[in-house]
């Protein structure tokens, strides 16, 4: 097995001010500090963002009162092997759609849908594929180590999607969200989505890299 470092692949969502927000989530704004154009030393601005902005990863404090919030949290779950499997299924992520993929206890599993052509629109579609509460309990089942989609949530809309979310959560299972893989294969991959180190943070953006690994 071999990882092509020169190979990465950013499957980060651009944050800037037209980038598509999960609904009643703060929008990305910037505020110009100082500028060297208007006679200032360096260039500096302020940002506001919410902690979900774009690729990002939950963590259990996002639902779970009593959840590990960013720097209590296990960093290992946020790089390493991962395999990428295509879901076709255009409404949910089914049992059926994943039983039969070699899914192992410790995998970093990333799911790509139709959803990565639903991230090149600015604005929020409702049918968004997401995982549904029996194949995440599956996945709790199989003790994957992270799962991620190629949306702004893990789970669909509504109460199923906070369930999913809490039950992956409270096994400590890491979420990353908004991962932009249209261009991405199914496949091995080596990955790197780290979070900031945030004092009691729920959630963090992250530049999340594939590397093509080589069996």
């Amino acid at each position: 097995m071999k990882i092509i470092w020169d190979k990465p692949i950013d499957v980060s969502l651009l944050i800037n001010e037209n980038m598509l927000f999960w609904p009643n989530d703060p929008k990305f704004h910037r505020e110009w500090v100082s500028k060297i154009s208007e006679g200032k030393n360096a260039n500096l601005s302020k940002i506001v963002m919410g902690s979900h902005t774009g690729t990002h990863i939950d963590t259990p404090y996002h639902f779970l009162e009593d959840g590990k919030t960013l720097e209590k949290i296990d960093i290992n779950k946020f790089w390493g092997l991962a395999k990428v499997f295509l879901i076709k299924n255009e409404e949910k992520i089914m049992l059926d759609d994943i039983i039969s993929l070699p899914i192992s206890e410790g995998d970093i599993i990333l799911f790509k849908t139709k959803n990565s052509l639903l991230l090149r629109e600015n604005k929020f579609h409702e049918d968004y594929v997401g995982l549904s509460l029996e194949s995440a309990k599956y996945l709790v089942s199989k003790k994957i180590k992270t799962v991620g989609i190629d949306y702004l949530s893990i789970g669909p809309r509504g109460d199923e999607g906070r369930e999913v979310h809490r039950t992956l959560l409270r096994e400590e299972i890491g979420i990353i969200e908004g991962l932009d893989l249209l261009n991405v294969e199914e496949g091995l991959y080596f990955i790197v989505a780290l979070p900031l180190k945030i004092e009691g943070g729920e959630g963090s953006p992250v530049r999340a890299i594939l590397f093509p690994v080589e069996e």
